[in-house]
């Protein structure tokens, strides 16, 4: 697929925040200039799969070797075929869920799509969705894909801080640091692109803390919604419950899951969320309300502040930060989660 230089379109891209992305990426498909090899950093949920999957939607029309116009046209059969997952000239891997790391074997499979001739005369775009679970080796197979680029070949990969990543892949890629996105402009994408009422669109705007795909998450799936909220006010019970009560309340966050990457990554995200609701109780101590992250449950949280010291609140962030890092080194996330509330006073 073929086209010139400086064509204009209008890109179709419905996307909250993070536009200095939107306009780099959609002038270098103007301009013929589309990196071999792009990394997209930045915080879970925030949309760099999004805009990736926009970027390759566009790369793949059949509009872009024509005269101009709407990038991806949403009608043609690359565009369709895409949508349903089987177009043959994108491929996406990410880690398995009962696996550490994406495997030597995966990105093997990748290399040997991505070096296939194209299916439609188009570009191939081969997308790691979390890169920074590769492997060793299967990084060193990856860089060596990236050393010998070819025309017509665009690797993506997703990570939320390029520090994870080996130098030498950083050093061979367009980096693209995604920001979060303000609350504002999350507000009126969810009204005005996904048909959010007023309130939840308030409400989401806030609890996603900048990540716009999460709040589209929490929107459409009312469950997850709900299992969010209730982590979040499991730490308003362990507050006003003793010892013993507490470690009963961790061991029915995480059940009788065994230490793992499935009891990691649960507890991960449990820390998260208490992370962000001791943030929200420092706000308020220091009288912060509009930047409350967890405002739909603002009356929970004024009746819990009057349990904790701003001291006690900086000690209860420094020990979450300090339990992500036990989960990375592998430590029984049953453990750090009962040190955590252990600790709480």
């Amino acid at each position: 697929m073929l086209y010139m230089k400086g064509k204009k379109f209008t890109f179709n891209w419905p996307l909250a925040g993070n536009s200095h992305i939107i306009d780099f990426l959609s002038k270098s498909i103007e301009n013929d200039n589309v990196s071999s090899s792009y990394i997209f950093s930045g915080p879970d949920d925030i949309g760099k799969f999004t805009i990736a999957n926009y970027f390759t939607k566009s790369l793949i029309c059949k509009q872009l070797s024509g005269k101009g116009g709407s990038l991806p046209c949403g009608q043609c059969s690359p565009c369709v075929q895409l949508e349903k997952g089987l177009h043959g000239d994108v491929h996406v891997i990410t880690k398995q869920e009962d696996k550490k790391n994406i495997s030597i074997e995966q990105v093997r499979e990748f290399i040997r799509i991505l070096n296939m001739a194209s299916f439609m005369d188009s570009y191939k775009i081969g997308i790691i969705k979390n890169a920074a679970s590769l492997s060793i080796e299967a990084a060193n197979a990856l860089l060596k894909t990236l050393e010998e680029s070819k025309a017509k070949v665009a690797v993506i990969l997703t990570v939320t801080d390029t520090s994870a990543l080996p130098k030498t892949i950083v050093s061979r890629s367009q980096i693209l640091k995604f920001n979060p996105v303000s609350a504002d402009i999350i507000y009126d994408y969810l009204i005005n692109e996904h048909g959010a009422g007023r309130s939840a669109a308030k409400n989401l705007s806030h609890l996603c803390l900048g990540r716009p795909a999460l709040a589209v998450k929490f929107l459409r799936d009312k469950e997850f919604l709900n299992n969010y909220l209730e982590q979040a006010k499991s730490f308003l019970r362990l507050a006003r419950n003793d010892i013993n009560s507490r470690l009963s309340i961790v061991e029915s966050l995480i059940g009788p899951r065994p230490s793992g990457q499935e009891s990691a990554s649960l507890a991960g995200g449990i820390i998260e969320i208490w992370e962000g609701i001791a943030r929200d109780l420092l706000l308020l101590e220091f009288g912060q309300k509009n930047l409350i992250q967890h405002a739909v449950i603002m009356d929970d949280l004024e009746v819990i502040k009057k349990d904790f010291e701003i001291s006690d609140l900086i000690n209860l962030a420094k020990n979450l930060k300090q339990a992500k890092e036990y989960l990375k080194f592998n430590v029984n996330p049953k453990l750090v989660l009962e040190n955590v509330v252990v600790g709480m006073g």
